[in-house]
């Protein structure tokens, strides 16, 4: 089976799930010897090392310094425009983001559907009437849809006019860290037992309400970590020192898996208070680091993350603050749910994701 992969997705980000997604998607599809993919990373400086994939794929990727955005973009689709017609027609066009581009023939168009940011909280975007009528465009032209969770595929119904009978699930696999040598420190990280909060810290990440809860606590021996998302925004930086953090509350602004994983290990308790995801890997990292999670009961966090992690109101920063001293004082309770997260992590593997997928493909080409 012959599919092609585009651009959108490595030409608007070097890094971030969706672009995991679709490099461990590849490469537990190649596993099975079934398919041929040809993708097109095009000019990118993604960290996923998509030229490395092998044969029988063919990956069109050049190393660029071009910063991720529309220039890259309309660059790579110019790329697309002039390679793709050679390679004849595909069995699936796989589209990786919100167009399906008019230089790809194929004999059916899959899309995945990640989640309903935009339109869960359209006043985050200036253009999400936009986002959804160019999305609504792509379902209706799609084959087969497929949908990260059960909760991305209920918002996929609720907010586009989409035949259900179109859609599948399939959830994430899971990408281990690379292990940390038992009793090595990261040196960044406190001394100090410290909560671990690890991503970008977007408005619907609700990482203000992890700061507020902080100072809820009853002994402030407790430290706070922010591992990723860039440097502090100028409201963060009057936030924490508003609320007295400044010693308790530390930023790594970049990561690497290494440090990542050491993060994880080291943390006393993993914090995710998202008001909204379509599926969500952090959870199962801490988990698979035997590291306590704290997470939202929010969109698809329940349905991926099941019995193995404390849930709160994500609108309670009280609630919030109860569990985490409770937490905090209870090492027996922390350690309660160790094992269910072993397990729970042990469900999601890209070589089931794969297997669905290309059912889905097979059911694509059979419309």
């Amino acid at each position: 089976m012959r599919i092609f992969y585009d651009h959108q997705v490595t030409s608007l980000q070097d890094a971030g799930g969706v672009s995991r997604y679709y490099y461990e998607l590849v490469r537990a599809l190649l596993r099975t010897n079934e398919v041929e993919p040809e993708m097109m990373p095009g000019f990118n400086h993604s960290v996923f090392p998509f030229r490395t994939m092998g044969p029988p794929s063919r990956v069109w990727s050049y190393q660029s310094q071009l910063r991720p955005g529309y220039l890259r973009y309309f660059l790579n689709e110019a790329l697309t425009a002039a390679l793709t017609p050679a390679r004849g027609e595909f069995d699936i066009y796989h589209a990786t983001y919100q167009r399906i581009s008019p230089f790809v023939r194929a004999n059916a168009v899959v899309v995945t559907h990640h989640d309903s940011t935009p339109q869960r909280f359209p006043h985050l975007f200036g253009n999400a009437d936009a986002i959804r009528k160019r999305l609504q465009k792509t379902y209706e032209r799609a084959d087969r849809i497929l949908c990260i969770s059960e909760a991305s595929r209920a918002d996929l119904l609720e907010f586009f006019c989409v035949d259900p009978g179109k859609t599948t699930v399939i959830h994430h696999g899971f990408t281990a860290l690379p292990d940390v040598p038992d009793g090595s420190h990261c040196d960044l990280l406190p001394r100090q037992p410290f909560l671990l909060y690890v991503g970008a810290r977007h408005a619907y990440k609700n990482f203000q309400l992890v700061l507020e809860a902080l100072p809820l606590q009853p002994d402030d021996d407790l430290h706070l970590v922010a591992a990723g998302g860039g440097a502090w925004s100028a409201a963060e930086v009057s936030t924490i020192e508003r609320l007295r953090l400044t010693e308790r509350v530390h930023l790594l602004p970049r990561v690497t898996d290494a440090m990542l994983a050491a993060a994880y290990r080291e943390a006393e308790m993993f914090v995710y208070p998202s008001l909204y995801e379509g599926f969500g890997f952090p959870p199962l990292e801490a988990m698979h680091a035997g590291c306590p999670a704290i997470v939202s009961a929010a969109a698809a966090l329940p349905e991926v993350c099941g019995e193995a992690a404390f849930y709160f109101d994500p609108s309670s920063k009280e609630e919030l603050a109860a569990l985490i001293e409770r937490l905090h004082s209870d090492a027996g309770l922390r350690s309660s749910k160790r094992e269910r997260g072993y397990a729970q992590v042990r469900k999601y593997t890209w070589e089931a994701a794969a297997a669905k997928t290309l059912s889905a493909y097979r059911r694509a080409m059979e419309t």
